[in-house]
């Protein structure tokens, strides 16, 4: 094992037992296990700390004297902070479509949602659906997929989305004007299953059952091929050089800059319908009908928290875009969210008459919105 520097050591010990005082038993646990420290303060931490130390137990733990310093950890409330804040989610507005949806997402100003699922029965393939959040409008666009639109997913910092469909085409539109797609990429095979856009470069991806293709926006061609196809791939946040891609019930995250670096997440016994990274892009959620996961990416490479649906059949997941410990899920007639630490949650009841199949967040202009879609036919607006 590689010599510690006291002071780091010393450090990590009381970070470790901050954790714990904290009641995050098993952020402690792990890292304890990742830092390689014993957890044990020493004698002279009886008493309030010194220099950089003490700020930092001020700041979490109030000033405390000598004689009050041992009774601190019981002392501290450890009730998470949705819990403190009375939060509730509340629905807000609801828009009205014409086919089963069974996907959304939000532009990066949170001014608009894009949706997309299955056409009426009266038409011929699917056409997107899109909400604007100021003016509680709607429109459907004219031009339509030749068949059922999976996924729809904007690009950041723009009003262009993409969509994916069963009849092998991704196109990319624009949420200002909608009537038409600007553009059509035909290259799959099969069905598309998912795409993504990567966070700050033209590119965006697409997943079939065999291949996942990564493509230039601007020179609207091909650059990349992975012969490892899914049923969902989202991109790290951030640098986006990570893919995570769900095959089934497997997550397999993919390095980009080095083909040959891949983390395989396993544990789910049936096909995984959604996953999402936090906003670190350390940690994943994702969802079976029959249960939520989350995983530590890097650092544990494996499943940290399992929660069972209880008959509620997941199908979609996020996490809360203002309290990161938060899981929001949606499933069959019903939308819960569940702190993660602990297992606690609370279902909103009647939050749709069928099933919850889409979840997008959105935290601009220092406000936060949760998006759902579902096969009700229906965009509802969350805070």
């Amino acid at each position: 094992m590689d010599s510690k520097n006291p002071k780091e050591e010393l450090f990590q010990n009381f970070l470790c037992d901050y954790f714990k005082k904290k009641g995050l038993s098993n952020t402690a646990k792990i890292f304890k296990n990742e830092a390689r420290v014993s957890g044990h303060i020493l004698p002279e931490f009886d008493k309030q700390p010194h220099g950089l130390l003490c700020d930092f137990w001020n700041l979490n733990y109030g000033t405390s004297s000598e004689s009050q310093a041992p009774k601190v950890g019981a002392t501290m409330d450890n009730t998470p902070q949705i819990i403190r804040d009375k939060y509730s989610i509340q629905h807000h507005a609801s828009f009205l479509s014409n086919q089963k949806l069974m996907s959304c997402d939000f532009s990066s100003d949170g001014k608009i949602i894009a949706s997309g699922g299955i056409g009426a029965s009266d038409e011929n393939g699917a056409k997107p659906f899109i909400c604007y959040v100021e003016s509680r409008a709607s429109v459907t666009a004219l031009e339509s997929d030749l068949d059922i639109i999976l996924e729809v997913r904007f690009q950041p910092k723009s009003t262009r989305f993409a969509t994916t469909s069963r009849d092998g085409t991704v196109k990319l539109w624009d949420a200002k004007k909608p009537e038409r797609a600007l553009f059509n990429y035909v290259v799959h095979n099969g069905k598309v299953r998912s795409l993504d856009f990567h966070p700050t470069e033209e590119i965006i991806c697409s997943s079939d059952s065999n291949v996942i293709k990564v493509w230039d926006l601007k020179q609207h061609a091909t650059i990349k091929e992975l012969q490892a196809g899914g049923s969902l791939v989202r991109f790290q946040p951030g640098s986006g050089r990570h893919l995570a891609v769900a095959n089934q019930n497997v997550i397999t995250i993919h390095d980009l800059k080095d083909p040959n670096v891949r983390i395989n997440l396993q544990g789910h016994t049936k096909d995984i319908y959604s996953m999402c990274w936090d906003v670190t892009g350390k940690m994943i959620a994702s969802v079976t009908e029959d249960d939520v996961r989350v995983w530590s990416v890097f650092m544990v490479k494996q499943c940290m928290y399992k929660y069972p649906s209880n008959g509620n059949r997941f199908q979609s997941v996020i996490f809360h875009p203002r309290y990161p410990g938060v899981l929001v899920i949606g499933g069959f007639q019903c939308l819960e969210w569940l702190i993660i630490e602990n297992g606690q949650r609370f279902n909103k009841g009647s939050a749709s008459d069928i099933s919850i199949t889409g979840l997008a967040a959105s935290t601009a202009q220092s406000e936060f919105h949760i998006a759902s879609a579902s096969t009700d036919s229906m965009v509802k607006l969350w805070k």
